[in-house]
This record gives structure tokens, C-alpha cells and sequence, in this order.
């Protein structure tokens, strides 16, 4: 089966993965979200899957790179909170979904809330995202427009599909969330070279 159509299979599939986790509230929230991590994970293997062998970016991260990202998460999550707050002001159901959100998560004790989260869902979607679905774009624009304009497509499409997925979890602060954790994702990973 060609990569596109995995990609969109599993757009499809994880979308409705991700609905239920936030959406079905007799289900546990938190282990159901990793569940939904561990199926976003398997599609972009599944995604991978389907190319030629070194033609994606690989998941193995030099020292520098691992310093790197770490900075970028930091600015990214003191950047995201000054953002929420600002958009908490403007519209207040952005940070009324965060905190159902926020309480939601507090069912499970805040260390393996992190460890599970932090070093288990967040990459498993960076597997999907930025290691198959944003290098499938890039791949292509290939030949089609130049390289920097293929780079500037491939973050925007990535951004765009990472924000539109979160869409189904009718939680606006998810998808503001979504659509500026991808776009710094989404460059991180164009940066690097690296999915890791």
C-alpha cells in the first residue's frame, strides 16, 4: 500500500483514536491517551513502512541536537503559557477546555502523568508526524518548487494536518495548542534532520 494512503488511513483512524479519548468521559482519560499515543505511533511506523529504506529522517539524536530540542521545548512551553493567558483574556473557552483538560489528567499521579506523556505519547506522535506524514510532503514537492519553498510547504502542511487532527478532540485549547507545537515541531524537525 503507498505511503499516502496510509497517511491518510491513518489520518483518519487517529483522529477518531484521539475523539474518543477526549470525548467519551466514562472511559479513563489519561491511560486511554496513552493508548491513543501507542496507535499514533504504530500508524507512522506502519507509514514508514512503506518507503524505501533511509529515504526518511531517522530517529537516532547526537548530544547537540538532544540540547537543542530540550531549549527549544523549554521556550516552547513558557511561550505556550504566556499565549494561553493571553488567549484565556480574549476568549475565555480556550482556557476553560485547558483546565477540564488539566483536571481530567490529575486522575493519574503527576510522575508517571509526565514520564508517560513527556517520554511516551508526545514522541510516538512526532513518529507519525514529523517522521513519515511532513517528509511525505516534502517528498512531493520534490522537483516541483525549490528547496526552500518545499521546506516552508512541507512545515506548513505538517502544522496544518497536526492542527486539523486535533480538531476532532472538540477542545479549542488543544488545537491552539496544536497549531504552535507543530509549527515549532514541524521546524525542529526540518532543523535537525532527526525525528528524535
Amino acid at each position: 500500500m503507498p505511503l499516502q494512503r496510509r497517511l491518510a488511513i491513518g489520518f483518519v483512524a487517529l483522529a477518531a483514536t484521539w475523539a474518543i479519548a477526549f470525548n467519551v468521559e466514562s472511559l479513563p482519560f489519561f491511560p486511554t491517551v496513552v493508548v491513543g499515543g501507542l496507535v499514533t505511533g504504530a500508524f507512522g511506523l506502519w507509514a514508514r513502512a512503506a518507503c524505501p529504506p533511509g529515504s526518511l529522517p531517522p530517529f537516532a539524536v547526537t548530544p547537540g541536537q538532544a540540547v537543542f530540542a530540550a531549549g527549544v521545548g523549554v521556550v516552547h512551553v513558557v511561550v505556550s503559557h504566556v499565549v494561553f493567558d493571553i488567549g484565556d483574556s480574549l476568549l475565555p473557552a480556550i482556557g476553560e477546555t485547558a483546565r477540564g483538560i488539566y483536571e481530567r489528567t490529575n486522575e493519574t499521579a503527576l510522575i508517571p502523568r509526565l514520564i508517560l506523556s513527556g517520554l511516551l505519547t508526545a514522541p510516538l506522535e512526532e513518529v507519525y508526524w514529523r517522521g513519515a506524514f511532513q517528509p511525505a510532503v516534502g517528498a512531493a514537492a520534490n522537483g516541483r518548487i525549490t528547496s526552500r519553498r518545499r521546506t516552508l510547504v512541507a512545515v506548513a502542511a505538517s502544522t496544518l494536518g497536526y492542527t486539523l487532527f486535533h480538531v476532532a478532540t472538540l477542545r479549542i485549547s488543544l488545537v491552539a495548542a496544536a497549531a504552535l507545537g507543530g509549527l515549532v515541531w514541524a521546524w525542529l524537525l526540518e532543523r535537525t534532520r532527526t525525528v528524535g
